[in-house]
């Protein structure tokens, strides 16, 4: 069975490890980061101007993202949602928003900022963007250069993780057993060059990593891994966990 390496946080590895059993996949799983709520004010001062009805358009970047905002809020938060436009970045965004009670009235066909920017435009509209701390600057540029007043609130912060089983997954990727390595952000990458330069292997594992497959999520990501000296062979055109394993699948 070919072996795969998944690089999630770890409240993720689970499922991603029972997709890529349904594939007739092995999942190497190891997180390489994790998200932290953002607790500065940001959230606070976002409810409040929902309140005052100073809030046009909501963009919700990820589930993630949603998980936090709602852990922060009282019920109230779900009714003053519904009342005004809110744009899921993906299929997944969009379910988990459906799930707890509130109504994404767009997403775009291709799930990515770009796609955003790409697909939707609000001039004269008061736009809020929730995200983390990683966030692609491409949406808050996109949205403004299309008219829109945007607010971003920063819900998570994105941290890498630096401790032994990260290690040791290192020492797996050098060992030559693991089949295709994947990432789903330009953080999940740049965390484990992070952590291989620092046991003072950088080179030796982009060589083992250029030697399989690689499967990324989003242009960011790619271009990440190939300015790094990585080569990239699939990603996908559905900005999903899922279609990137599809993808990947087809070239092992």
């Amino acid at each position: 069975m070919m072996r795969v390496a998944v690089t999630r946080p770890a409240r993720l590895l689970p499922a991603a490890a029972e997709y890529l059993r349904s594939k007739g996949l092995e999942a190497v799983p190891v997180p390489m980061m994790e998200m932290v709520p953002r607790n500065d004010g940001g959230v606070d001062a976002f409810v409040e101007r929902l309140s005052a009805g100073q809030v046009d358009v909501v963009v919700l970047t990820s589930q993630n993202g949603l998980r936090f905002l709602l852990e922060r809020g009282d019920k109230s938060l779900i009714e003053l949602l519904n009342k005004v436009e809110v744009l899921a970045i993906g299929p997944k965004t969009k379910k988990a928003l459906e799930e707890r009670g509130i109504k994404p009235k767009s997403m775009p066909s291709t799930y990515s900022s770009e796609g955003i920017v790409k697909e939707f435009s609000f001039p004269g509209k008061r736009v809020e963007v929730l995200r983390s701390d990683h966030g692609n600057p491409v949406l808050i540029k996109g949205l403004e250069d299309g008219g829109a007043i945007v607010t971003e609130t920063i819900l998570y912060d994105i941290v890498p993780l630096n401790g032994k089983e990260q290690e040791g997954f290192v020492r797996e990727a050098l060992s030559g057993r693991i089949d295709a390595f994947t990432f789903t952000s330009t953080m999940t990458a740049k965390s484990l060059l992070l952590k291989a330069e620092s046991m003072g292997v950088l080179n030796e594992l982009k060589m083992a990593i250029n030697a399989k497959k690689v499967a990324v999520i989003g242009n960011p990501t790619a271009e990440f891994l190939k300015n790094s000296g990585i080569r990239v062979d699939v990603v996908p055109d559905r900005f999903t966990f899922e279609d990137m394993i599809d993808a990947l699948a087809k070239v092992l």
